[in-house]
């Protein structure tokens, strides 16, 4: 018995030394030691030869195993007879490690099952069930599963896209198909703040009947508002709302739009009474009462002249018929004439005619314009001296319409 006693222990190499022991070294440096090889180092349960229960070392690797796939290893307190497990690292199927009540750690499956992607699901406060799962949707996608809409919020790791309630994001933020609120900005008492879709129509909205909804720019962390549009639906550009009838102007890229008039303008000038002698000079006599008359444009108008004159050749002794010729002529502020019109007609001896002239200008600048309004006795009249056209008394005899449209 002795022999084989001692046998034994040389083969183990025991040795005791200042209360360590060494199992295979001489050295030992701890109060259980083991030399400097790779391998299994402790078999707990089962043959060393096959798979089996305990501790082992490989290159720059600690490694602690079971014997099967079947089974894992748990970390608690207690005894082994009495475990309280704290977490368990599963060898088997998709789960990889278990915290129990609080988390479970999926390691995926091969071939993958997409039921059981990597990622952690997360217990409820309470440890009374799984709440949601953070994890791989697929080979692309990653994000948070768990209520009734599944995976909820998805990032594309291929492209860089993040998915509300999308698993195709097509952008970088992208939400479902679905008409309703998008996003809420502000959770009011009333209503909320934010983005929502309806049919054929993106909303944007206040939470209640007493706020704007503003559009600007962000200057170190200041709103400077450039539109808005009031609870009532008026619309504020730069904080006014501008004055009842006004037009919103725009100023060119360089200068903000402004409420103004809306340019869109008429002037009536009435003639009075006036006369040309009918000489064979053709004498030429300015109308008035229209002749001379001016108005002003605040920005670049189109002009619409409209005129009508009654002329009469009064009956006299001298008799015949005469020739009249009538001129309207618009002048800016430098004299020069940009739009006229002219027209004669027969008029008999003591006969009364409506003559008419009217034109168009396009692309007026701003600026102070001038009227000329002319009446001239046609050339070749043989009217004797004495005689005249002439305006009756009253605005019903002769007026011109100046119309102004704004660009």
């Amino acid at each position: 018995m002795k022999k084989y006693l001692l046998s034994a222990l040389a083969l183990c190499y025991f040795f005791a030394e200042a209360q360590n022991v060494g199992i295979g070294t001489t050295t030992p440096t701890g109060p259980l030691s083991f030399p400097s090889i790779l391998g299994n180092k402790v078999v707990l349960y089962g043959d060393g030869s096959a798979p089996h229960y305990g501790f082992g070392l490989q290159n720059a690797l600690l490694q602690m195993y079971s014997d099967a796939p079947a089974a894992n290893i748990g970390f608690g307190w207690g005894t082994s007879g009495v475990f309280n497990e704290r977490m368990r690292i599963i060898n088997g199927g998709s789960e990889g490690l278990q915290i129990n009540g609080r988390l479970r750690l999926r390691n995926g499956t091969n071939p993958v099952d997409p039921n059981f992607a990597a990622g952690i699901w997360l217990y409820r406060p309470d440890n009374s069930s799984t709440l949601g799962f953070l994890g791989v949707q697929n080979n692309q996608n990653m994000g948070f599963f768990g209520g009734p809409g599944g995976w909820g919020f998805i990032y594309d790791a291929i492209n860089s896209r993040v998915g509300i309630g999308n698993s195709n994001p097509n952008a970088p933020l992208a939400f479902p198909a679905v008409l309703g609120k998008k996003i809420t900005l502000y959770p009011g008492a009333t209503g909320d703040v934010g983005f929502s879709v309806a049919g054929n129509r993106l909303q944007i909205y206040s939470d209640n009947s007493n706020a704007d909804v503003a559009i600007g720019y962000d200057a170190g962390g200041t709103f400077n508002e450039r539109f808005a549009i009031k609870p009532t639906g008026a619309l504020a550009v730069n904080g006014n709302t501008g004055n009842a009838g006004q037009i919103l102007r725009s100023n060119g890229a360089g200068n903000a739009a402004v409420w103004t008039g809306s340019d869109n303008t008429a002037f009536q000038f009435n003639g009075t009474d006036w006369q040309v002698d009918l000489t064979d000079a053709a004498p030429t006599s300015n109308i008035g009462g229209i002749h001379g008359q001016t108005f002003a444009l605040a920005r670049t108008s189109i002009i619409i002249i409209n005129c009508r004159l009654q002329v009469m050749n009064p009956d006299n002794a001298f008799g015949g018929a005469g020739t009249a010729i009538l001129r309207i002529s618009l002048l800016n502020s430098s004299g020069s004439t940009i739009g006229n019109d002219g027209i004669f007609q027969k008029i008999g001896n003591g006969d009364s005619e409506n003559m008419y002239c009217q034109f168009m200008i396009d692309h007026v600048p701003p600026g102070t314009y001038t009227i000329n309004a002319s009446l001239t006795k046609g050339l070749g009249d043989t009217i004797g001296t004495g005689g005249h056209y002439f305006s009756v008394t009253g605005t019903s005899t002769g007026n011109l319409i100046v119309q102004t449209m704004a660009k």
